[in-house]
This record gives structure tokens, sequence and C-alpha cells, in this order.
């Protein structure tokens, strides 16, 4: 049985990097989706393939008002509004990551109660985690020392959005799941460099003709990236089938170094600069992957799209 089918569900920054993909397939499964997304990081032409089959509601989810708007009539609030940037922005902007980000877990989550809502995600991160957490990371790493540095404020933004996910639970009698995200990449991503993440800053870098190239850090530091469209596959998954108040990753364990990530950038691209690796700007965390026993338990996910392919599509979009 479809659980999606015919569902009234409210996507929060539907509009953005890795919700355009999620609103894409709630459609695809028949859902009837709403957008709620105030289009500053986003815009209407990545929901073009859709636009004529959901409610899109422009407004700025800091205000109540407009999440009380948009939670009126829904069974299912899936809450990817967040402010999200780079490490550059993050370590210098921690009060209003911190803040910016409390607000937009805190709204639609309240609103969602008061509207009668039973069934609620609340999207966390990756980065709760402390600097020398176990990797791959299991889930119970989040329970110990605090995010890492460079992510501080965002990091305790989210930790706080997972405990509030835990007392509506408790106190509300509603269903509210916790993902954790790892390390989204693909087409539809951000190129600015002063808020962008890796993959998109080197081929921004890549196909602009630098030479050499500038990358943050040693280029040891290795992540294990996941395309925006098969995360959006998996908030789906464990928004259906994962229990309440359980913080579960959302990603995989197979990692690569950032020096192999511009190998592979630079060999799809067909171009052959060389890296300089700015040793003066720092690696964030040392390796990031995800222990995945928990999310394989609850739904089987696997991604299905690989990093060359995820590229090769960035590459075009470009």
């Amino acid at each position: 049985m479809n659980y999606w089918k015919n569902k009234k569900v409210l996507v929060t920054g539907g509009a953005g990097f890795i919700g355009s993909y999620l609103t894409e397939l709630l459609v695809e499964e028949g859902a009837k989706v709403t957008v709620a997304d105030n289009l500053v990081r986003s815009g209407k032409s990545r929901l073009k393939s859709v636009q004529k089959k959901i409610k899109l509601l422009t407004g700025d989810l800091f205000e109540y008002k407009n999440c009380m708007k948009a939670c009126r009539g829904q069974e299912v609030v899936l809450n990817l509004a967040a402010k999200v940037t780079g490490i550059e922005y993050n370590r210098f902007n921690m009060t209003d990551m911190f803040e910016s980000n409390m607000k937009l877990q805190m709204f639609p989550l309240r609103a969602a109660s008061e509207c009668g809502i039973k069934r609620f995600l609340q999207v966390s991160t990756a980065c709760i985690y402390p600097h020398d957490a176990a990797v791959p990371t299991p889930e119970s790493e989040g329970e110990r020392g605090k995010p890492e540095s460079t992510n501080e404020g965002y990091g305790f933004a989210k930790l706080m959005g997972e405990r509030l996910a835990e007392y509506y639970t408790r106190e509300k009698k509603m269903h509210v799941v916790i993902g954790r995200p790892f390390n989204a990449y693909g087409p539809r991503d951000h190129y600015d460099e002063k808020t962008s993440h890796v993959i998109p800053a080197i081929i921004k870098r890549v196909m602009d003709g630098d030479n050499p190239v500038a990358i943050w850090g040693s280029g040891n530091q290795s992540r294990a990236f996941v395309h925006a469209k098969d995360i959006a596959r998996c908030m789906m998954l464990v928004t259906e089938k994962a229990p309440a108040a359980t913080p579960i990753n959302l990603g995989h364990d197979q990692e690569i170094t950032i020096k192999e990530l511009f190998r592979i950038i630079c060999q799809v691209a067909g171009k052959s600069p060389k890296a300089r690796f700015d040793t003066t700007k720092p690696d964030g965390y040392r390796r990031r992957s995800a222990d995945t026993t928990l999310l394989k338990k609850w739904t089987g996910f696997v991604p299905a799209i690989s990093l060359e392919q995820g590229i090769r599509e960035m590459l075009s979009d470009y």
C-alpha cells in the first residue's frame, strides 16, 4: 500500500536544494503537496516540473503566523526549513546560525501541534556530532561532546531541535521522526563560494578555469557524499517507517578523500588543472560517514545514484 497517496503533506523549504527533490518524489507518489518557502536561497524554477500539481506558499517561516497558515489542514509535515551555509559563513556567524535554525524548528513544530498534525519529520544534521566522533558514526555519538567547532552554532541549534522532537513526541502525543542527513550534493546546489559546500565550490573553480584550483584544508579529509535525490527518498522512508524521537542517520559509509574527489571532478569534466591545498583553512571533520545500521533496519535504504553520475549531472547543471 502506498503510504503517501492522497496524503496532505506540507514540505517546509520545499523549493530548496533537497526540498525540491522531495516535493517531486511526493507528487510522483500521489501526495497532495503544499510547499512553504521564502525563496531566498531557492526559486520557483526548481519546482517547474510540478508547479501545476502543488500549492506554493511564499512566506517567511520566522513569522509564526505563516507557520500556522501553512500547517492548517495538513496530515504530515516534513520540516526542511533551515539556514544552511558553508564553513566560511558558519564559523563567523554562529549567533545567526543558532537563532535562525532554532526558530525554523520551533515554530513549524509548535504550529503543527496546534493544528493537530500527528506525523512530523524534524530534519537535523550530521553537524551535531563531535569532532572526534567514531567513523562510521553511530547515532549514539550525538550524546557526547559538542559539535565540531566550525559548525558549532548550527550544530547546537539542530541538536536542540532534536530535543524538541523528543518533548513533543512525549508531551503532545505526536510522532516526530528525527533524520540526520550526511553531506548531500547534486544539481540545484549553491555555487556561491561564500556559502557553498565542497563539491559545488570545486566544480565552480574547475569550470571557471582556475589553475591551480584552491581547495580548503589538506585534502586528506574524507566524506561520504549522498545525492540530494537519494536523501529526499530516504526522508520519505524514515517519515513513514521509523520510530518517533529516535535520531536516524541519513547517508552511507563509502568515504572518499577531498583529493580523490578533485581528481574525479577533473576526470568527468575533461580538465587537468593542479590543486592548491590551503592548509591555513580548516579541514572541518577529519572523516565523516554514517553508520547506517538503524537506517537499514527500519527502511532498507541504499543510495541509488553513484558519485560519478551525480558529478556529471552537476557539471551539466553548472
